[in-house]
């Protein structure tokens, strides 16, 4: 029999998907992170509020967050594409992963691809240039054709703004998971202000008023979870140490559950862990 040649072989493109979170931590207490240029550093405050972040997330799920609707122009005409809860990811080396943080926030949190296909998550298709002025026909055709205006949210700029074309919304390699029904019906998002949802409830019961208003639906990890990027060397030992922060049950939790697809083809695999400083060699 000749050589068996696995699928990974042929891959262009990173395997992990990266939600990061953290900016509203950063922004509050050490907006300046990233002018230390040599190490991404975190002191007893931010640290803490990142390992509760973090066992938050493993507890519960990642955040659907509420977005307000976005007016572009198609055509000769204004169009409004209507506020969706979702979900984002980029798909990136990890080389790459301080310019995420320095935007999002220095915690990233991977998942492999079937994480999003079960959910009917997809990759953004960009267009060109930006919100104020694009040439994009298949942006046009689907605007008129599409029953779902929510579907409109798969669309993004590859610009942030006009000028210079420094293609820097391009280069986040976006995926988004999408608000849809049968996504609550089979419980692959939770919403938390349901009460039968006891858990949740009452997670969403202790956060500040703001963070309820943003907040929409939960999305649990499963099986598909394969990534912690760390903001930092301490967050990290403290994690990873510390039981009182409860991360490694959770970790063991997500990933002993037997019936779960994902457990079963990565053979219930610890997720890589990861600080931010040392994705630069990657």
């Amino acid at each position: 029999m000749g050589e068996v040649t696995t699928s990974y072989e042929y891959a262009v493109h990173s395997d992990f998907l990266i939600h990061w979170t953290g900016k509203d931590i950063d922004g509050a207490l050490h907006p300046t992170w990233d002018d230390e240029s040599h190490s991404s550093k975190t002191d007893q405050t931010v640290t803490g509020l990142y390992l509760r972040r973090l066992r938050d997330i493993l507890t519960y799920g990642l955040w659907m967050t509420h977005e307000d609707e976005r007016k572009i122009r198609v055509g000769s005409r204004e169009i409004t594409i209507p506020a969706t809860p979702q979900c984002s990811f980029t798909e990136l080396k990890l080389s790459e992963s301080r310019r995420h943080a320095k935007r999002y926030g220095r915690l990233g949190i991977g998942v492999k691809r079937p994480f999003l296909f079960q959910r009917s998550g997809r990759p953004v298709a960009y267009f060109g240039f930006a919100e104020q002025r694009h040439y994009d026909k298949f942006l046009e055709a689907c605007e008129a054709d599409l029953r779902d205006k929510r579907l409109l949210n798969f669309f993004k700029p590859m610009n942030s703004r006009l000028g210079t074309l420094n293609y820097d919304l391009y280069g986040e390699s976006e995926w988004r998971l999408l608000f849809f029904d049968e996504l609550l019906r089979t419980k692959s998002i939770i919403d938390p202000r349901d009460a039968s949802n006891k858990m949740a409830n009452a997670y969403f019961n202790s956060l500040r008023s703001d963070q309820q208003q943003k907040l929409k639906y939960l999305l649990p990890l499963d099986g598909w979870f394969a990534m912690i990027i760390y903001p930092s060397g301490t967050v990290k030992n403290e994690a990873q140490w510390r039981t009182e922060h409860g991360i490694r049950e959770e970790i063991m939790r997500i990933k002993s559950k037997l019936d779960d697809h994902g457990n079963r083809v990565e053979g219930g695999s610890w997720p890589i862990e990861v600080e931010l400083d040392a994705c630069r060699h990657f």
